[in-house]
């Protein structure tokens, strides 16, 4: 998934040991790994914790459902005012 096709939504993962691969993540999530970020990978937020985020593609969440991640809003940052 390019990062510029629709809405995402960040999501956390655990993972024991050591970091999941994307298509670890996307199974644990219940999504398609081709609806992952590719770009953005799989970033440590507390690995001590095993915990983990990706990028989703919003839409597939709401298909498919949350499978044990949580989700967080990833809202585009553009500029805004005057130029």
């Amino acid at each position: 998934m390019d990062t510029d096709e629709g809405d995402t939504v960040l999501m956390t993962v655990r993972a024991t040991r050591r970091p999941p691969s994307l298509q670890q993540a996307a199974r644990s999530l219940g999504v398609r790994q081709s609806d992952m970020d590719r770009a953005f990978g799989v970033v440590p937020i507390d690995p001590d914790r095993g915990l983990f985020a990706v990028k989703v593609r919003s839409a597939s969440v709401a298909v498919q459902g949350e499978a044990g991640g949580n989700r967080f809003s990833n809202p585009r940052i553009a500029p805004f005012g005057r130029k």
